[in-house]
C-alpha cells in the first residue's frame, strides 16, 4: 500500500449498501459549548456499507481537485494505529481489493426515469436555482421531488425502499425522521428567496416566451393535521374538514409551475390578490400578464393589479355584475349578422373600449383606467346549455307539483324561474327563462393590455394549464393532503411537491411537443411512460463494472423522446483497464 492521501477533512456515512464519503466544516454556534457541522457535501462513495474500499469520487470533486482523477483511493482499516485511513492504491492492491470480489452485485437499480430527468433537468433553471439557494441539500430535495412524481405523495417509510430500487441524485437511504428533519430545515424565507431567483434565471434563460400570459388559480386542500393556516372554509371539493388554501402561477405555454404560496383556509380567493401582487413585486418578478377566472373578479383587484404594473385577462361573472350590460345588448345585435363570427376559435367576438372608476381606498379620489370589454359567444355552447336550462326547469316544476322539498341549489333555481300562483299552483317564468336564453353561451372577459378579443380568448381559454397542475397534484399525485403532523415540516412538504409538480410538467410539456411536431409518443399516458422508463435497469458490481439489462424497442422509444440515451455496460469507477474483466477465468 502507498502514502496516506491528503483528502480534506471528511467523516464517513454509512447505510445499507452504501457508504458517503463527506466533506464539513466546523462552525461555532451560538448557545453550544462544542463545534457544529456545517457545510456538509458529499464528495465520494463507496460501493458497500463496510467503509472499506474504493471511494468513486463525484465528478463536481474531481474538477476542483484533478490530482485524484488518476490516483486511486481505497479506505482501509489499519490494524497498527487502529484507526481507518485513507491510502493511495496500487495496481496489486487493487487486484487483490477489486478483482477478487467482482462476482459481488451491489444493487439492481431502475435508472431510466433518472437518465430521462438529467438530460432534460442539466441546464435547467429549476436546477439551477436549486442548487444555489439549498446547497447542502439540493440533491436530497430534488430526489425526494422524483420520488414523489414517479410515486404519488409518499408515505416516508416507503422511501428507502425507493432508493433502494432507483437511481437518485442522492443514493442515501433517509429514513422517516430524517425526511421530516429535512422538511423542517426548509424555511419559508428560503422558499422565497427559491421562487426570486428562479424566475430571474428563466428570464435569463430565456426559457420564458417574452409574450408571457400567466395563468393564476387556487385550490383548496383538507387536513387532519391542526396547522396554523387550517381554518374552515370554501372547500372546492365539498369536504367538511379544515382546509389550507394554496395559490399558483403557471406559464401558460409550457404548463410550468412559476410559483405558490399557501394561505388561511378561511380567506376567499378574491382576497388574495392584493397581498400577492405585491409579494411578487418585491420578489423582482417582471411584469406578465395574469390570467383568471371570475372568483378574482372585482374592480378593487384591478386596480391593485395595474398599481403594481403587472396586468390582467379576466372574466367577468355577468350575472353578479351590470356594468357591462350595454356592451353585451351592442355585442348581441353584433352577433345577428355573423359578421363577428371567428371560425378558428368557434366563437362570436365582439370588443369594446370602455373605462372603470374605482376610488382609492387612501386619498378616496375616483381614477379612471381604460379596459378591453371582450364579448364572446359560442353557438355551440348557447344550445346545450339552453337544452339543460329546459331540462332543469322541467324537472324542478315537476318536484315542486310532487310536493317534494328543494335543496338549496334547486330551491334558488326554482325562485328565479318558476312563479307559484295565487291558486297555489305553478308556473314557468318565461320574461327570466327568455332572458337566460339571450345570454346562453355569453361570457365577457375584461383586459388592460389585450385589445384583441381572440387573443383575450386564448389566453383565458389556455389558463386550463393551472387546472391541469392542480389535478395532477391532487389527483394524479395524490398530494390531496398534507402527510405531515408539524407545522414546521408543512413548508419543506409543500416545496418538495413543487419540485415534484414541476418535474412532471416539464416532461409532460416534451410528450405534448412531440406530437405537435407530428412525433407520435410510444403511450399518450404520461403514467405508461414511467412505467417503461423504470423497466430500463441496471445490474451495479462491487468492482465498479455496471451491466445493462436488455432494453426493450419501446423503452428505447420512451428514452428517445426525452433525448436521453440508451444505457451502455460500463465500469463506472477509476479501476485500472489492467483489472477490468475481459474473459472468464479458468475452470480450474
Amino acid at each position: 500500500m502507498s502514502k496516506i492521501a491528503p483528502l480534506p477533512k471528511v467523516y464517513c456515512c454509512k447505510s445499507k449498501n452504501r457508504t458517503y464519503i463527506r466533506t464539513y466544516k466546523n462552525t461555532r454556534v451560538k448557545g453550544k459549548t462544542y463545534p457544529v457541522k456545517t457545510e456538509i457535501r458529499n464528495i465520494a462513495e463507496i460501493a458497500n456499507g463496510d467503509g472499506v474500499g474504493r471511494l468513486i469520487f463525484r465528478e463536481d470533486f474531481l474538477k476542483e481537485n484533478p490530482k485524484f482523477i488518476d490516483r486511486p483511493i481505497v479506505r482501509v482499516f489499519d490494524e497498527k494505529s487502529n484507526k481507518y485511513l485513507f491510502r493511495y492504491a496500487n495496481i496489486h492492491d487493487e487486484k487483490i481489493a477489486e478483482f477478487s470480489e467482482h462476482q459481488k452485485v451491489s444493487g439492481v437499480k431502475s435508472v431510466g426515469f433518472y437518465y430521462v430527468l438529467k438530460e432534460q433537468l442539466h441546464a435547467d433553471p429549476l436546477v439551477k436555482t436549486l442548487q444555489s439557494v439549498f446547497p447542502d441539500c439540493w440533491e436530497k430535495l430534488l430526489s425526494l421531488g422524483m420520488f414523489c412524481a414517479d410515486s404519488g405523495d409518499f408515505r416516508a417509510d416507503h422511501y428507502p425502499r425507493y432508493v433502494q430500487e432507483h437511481r437518485l441524485p442522492c443514493d442515501e437511504e433517509l429514513s422517516s425522521s430524517q425526511i421530516t428533519r429535512l422538511f423542517q430545515s426548509v424555511t419559508e424565507t428560503e422558499v422565497l428567496n427559491f421562487f426570486s431567483e428562479y424566475t430571474a434565471n428563466l428570464y435569463e434563460s430565456k426559457t420564458l416566451s417574452r409574450r408571457r400570459f400567466w395563468a393564476l388559480d387556487s385550490t383548496s386542500i383538507s387536513t387532519y393535521s391542526r396547522y396554523l393556516d387550517a381554518r374552515y372554509g370554501h372547500s372546492k371539493q365539498e369536504e367538511n374538514l379544515p382546509q389550507v388554501n394554496v395559490l399558483m402561477l403557471t406559464d401558460e405555454r409550457s404548463h410550468r409551475p412559476l410559483f405558490y404560496e399557501k394561505f388561511n383556509g378561511s380567506i376567499p380567493d378574491v382576497s388574495t390578490v392584493a397581498a400577492t401582487f405585491n409579494l411578487l413585486l418585491h420578489l423582482d418578478t417582471r411584469a406578465f400578464v395574469a390570467v383568471m377566472d371570475r372568483g378574482y373578479y372585482s374592480k378593487s383587484n384591478l386596480v391593485e393589479i395595474l398599481s403594481t404594473g403587472f396586468h390582467f385577462v379576466v372574466c367577468v361573472p355577468i350575472r353578479k355584475v351590470g356594468e357591462f350590460d350595454e356592451v353585451i345588448e351592442n355585442a348581441l345585435r353584433a352577433f345577428i349578422s355573423g359578421s363577428c363570427y371567428d371560425s378558428s376559435v368557434g366563437q362570436n367576438i365582439y370588443t369594446e373600449a370602455q373605462t372603470i372608476e374605482v376610488k382609492d381606498k387612501q386619498t378616496k379620489k375616483m381614477h379612471k383606467h381604460k379596459v378591453y370589454v371582450h364579448v364572446l359567444h359560442s353557438p355551440e355552447a348557447a344550445g346545450a346549455q339552453t337544452e339543460l336550462l329546459l331540462k332543469r326547469r322541467s324537472d324542478v316544476l315537476k318536484m315542486l307539483e310532487d310536493g317534494k322539498e328543494l335543496d338549496g341549489s334547486n330551491l334558488d333555481f326554482a325562485r328565479e324561474y318558476i312563479v307559484k300562483k295565487d291558486d297555489g299552483s305553478f308556473e314557468f317564468n318565461n320574461a327570466a327563462f327568455q332572458n337566460a336564453n339571450n345570454h346562453a353561451g355569453v361570457f365577457v372577459i375584461l383586459s388592460d393590455a389585450i385589445a384583441e378579443g381572440k387573443t383575450a380568448y386564448l389566453a383565458y381559454r389556455d389558463r386550463e394549464s393551472v387546472e391541469d397542475c392542480f389535478r395532477d397534484l391532487k389527483v394524479k399525485m395524490n398530494c390531496n393532503r398534507f402527510g405531515v403532523s408539524t407545522e414546521q415540516a408543512l413548508t419543506g412538504k409543500c416545496f418538495v411537491e413543487f419540485l415534484a409538480l414541476s418535474i412532471r410538467m416539464l416532461m409532460q410539456y416534451r410528450i405534448e411537443n412531440c406530437k405537435n411536431n407530428g412525433t407520435q409518443p410510444p403511450y399518450n399516458s404520461f403514467k405508461k411512460i414511467i412505467a417503461e422508463l423504470n423497466g430500463v435497469k441496471e445490474i451495479e458490481f462491487t468492482s465498479g463494472f455496471v451491466s445493462v439489462k436488455m432494453v426493450s424497442k419501446v423503452q428505447q422509444e420512451c428514452l428517445k423522446l426525452f433525448k436521453a440515451r440508451v444505457p451502455a455496460d460500463r465500469y463506472d469507477n477509476e479501476l485500472a483497464y489492467a483489472n477490468r474483466l475481459k474473459q472468464a477465468g479458468k475452470p480450474h
